[in-house]
């Protein structure tokens, strides 16, 4: 038969997995949604990186207003 003490500390050690687990498990839910904010925050500065480079490129050449598009296209 298991002493009384021993199988305190068996069920204190699983207790004490749990909670390790639990917090864990929640510390790498934080870490996914940080990850995933942040991979949304580059493609933001990309786009915004891409825009930057465009305007770079195109100065100087003539450009073309809303108007003058749908006057061309035949839009209304």
């Amino acid at each position: 038969m298991m002493p009384l003490w021993f199988a305190e500390l068996a069920i204190e050690r699983t207790f004490m997995t749990r909670v390790v687990q639990q917090t864990v498990t929640r510390a790498i839910s934080q870490k996914r949604q940080q990850i995933a904010a942040l991979r949304e925050q580059l493609e933001d500065l990309e786009d915004y990186l891409d825009l930057v480079e465009a305007r770079v490129r195109d100065e100087g050449k003539p450009h073309l207003t809303q108007a003058e598009i749908k006057k061309r296209y035949g839009l209304k």
